[in-house]
């Protein structure tokens, strides 16, 4: 355990709510180091908080568990390139947006990533930590695990068409809130528009959701103005979910 002012970033690599993590610290400038699990790492992930969920942050001897939290944490400790609007209705308007991305979009990206035709990148990005005949074991299982997870919230037990229906007036919805130029909560990026961001972009690795995003101009210029603050220079568009 860290006992300095390192920070060490526990974390599923391709999990949405690490990538928001990634990117409010890279936004701030703040160095750290990342530690990636697999599928056979959730004995150690379990170890590291009461929840037994990543990411988790491991900082000054704490272990800090959920994005939201984490982040919290990131900004009381790092002030400096605030996350967090400073006018209270745009700072609660923020919080609504990202309480919207962890528990609304993820559902939508459990659902439309865990269809037979997204399910292989699903399982090649969440078994890539490990090998041999546990990854061979996990490629097969992973698909209907998420897919249950999806069923179990409500919404993997919509059709595919009212999935897509949902998705494309959510995207719809970003599009016309970020046109102009404008960000999701005030007048700077904030954690609004990270972590709707971060879920899009492993959205965007469902065939279904890209081809609807396309159609969003305002959308996607906002996402490559979000990526260009909070990505490492360098990230290729396929890497976009991993950086």
């Amino acid at each position: 355990m860290t006992t300095d002012n390192k920070l060490v970033l526990h974390q599923y690599q391709v999990s949405p709510f690490a990538a928001k993590v990634r990117r409010c610290l890279h936004f701030k400038g703040i160095a750290f180091e990342v530690i990636n699990y697999g599928m056979t790492g959730v004995g150690k992930v379990r170890k590291l908080s009461p929840a037994g969920k990543a990411p988790v942050l491991e900082h000054n001897g704490r272990m800090i568990a959920d994005s939201s939290d984490i982040v919290r944490h990131v900004e009381e400790n790092f002030p400096d390139k605030p996350l967090y609007p400073g006018q209270s209705r745009t700072r609660a308007l923020a919080h609504m947006f990202e309480d919207w991305a962890d528990e609304s979009l993820y559902y939508y990206d459990l659902t439309m990533r865990s269809w037979p035709n997204n399910a292989k990148w699903l399982a090649d990005d969440l078994v890539k930590e490990d090998s041999g005949a546990m990854q061979y074991l996990f490629r097969l299982l992973v698909p209907k695990i998420i897919r249950k997870q999806a069923r179990d919230q409500g919404t993997g037990r919509k059709t595919s068409d009212a999935v897509c229906a949902d998705v494309a007036r959510h995207f719809e919805a970003i599009n016309t809130l970020v046109s102009d130029n404008a960000w999701l909560a005030g007048e700077s990026l904030s954690i609004a528009d990270i972590s709707v961001v971060s879920m899009l972009t492993v959205l965007d690795r469902a065939t279904e959701a890209r081809n609807l995003m396309a159609t969003q101009p305002a959308l996607l210029h906002w996402q490559q103005r979000v990526d260009a603050l909070t990505l490492p220079e360098g990230t290729t568009d396929n890497d976009r979910a991993l950086a």
